[in-house]
């Protein structure tokens, strides 16, 4: 008796073993996993108002990249706290056999001053990044102009 009962607890936890193991993930799925990191090291870099490496996500060929950059460090310098939330239950990510990789989400976002203005904006954006890179390209409304729009002191 014990010994059959022994055999079938042994039994249930390599059932439940085998049904708990992962299957790696796929080409999509790894373009996911990788869209979902650049897009956290953009807005992290963006709260930190790390200039330098929210540009370094930024493509070189993006247009007008100089002036983007200007208008990134006139709201750098006009707010002292900047916070994100990231909708990710909401996020959609196509991942293509070719071309550019969109990924659209919900933001809602909070830029204080140090005097206590403090400014609120959300939206739904698209972003489009280069599936080698992973940096920000052109894109339909893109985060950082998004997180532009009326922030300008």
């Amino acid at each position: 008796m014990n010994r059959s009962f022994t055999t079938v607890i042994v039994l249930f936890l390599v059932m439940m073993l085998s049904a708990c193991s992962t299957v790696p993930l796929g080409k999509a799925g790894l373009q996911g996993e990788r869209t979902l990191a650049a897009i956290r090291d953009l807005t992290g870099a963006y709260e930190r108002r790390d200039l330098d490496a929210f540009m370094e996500k930024v493509a070189p060929a993006y247009p007008e990249r100089e002036a983007f950059r200007t208008s990134v460090e006139k709201v750098f310098a006009a707010y002292q706290t900047i916070h994100f939330k990231l909708h990710f239950t909401k996020i959609l990510v196509f991942v293509q056999d070719k071309g550019n990789i969109k990924a659209t989400f919900t933001w809602e976002g909070e830029w204080r001053t140090t005097g206590g203005r403090i400014v609120k904006d959300g939206a739904r954006v698209t972003l489009v990044l280069d599936p080698g890179t992973h940096q920000k390209g052109r894109s339909h409304r893109s985060i950082p102009d998004a997180w532009q729009q009326g922030l300008q002191p």
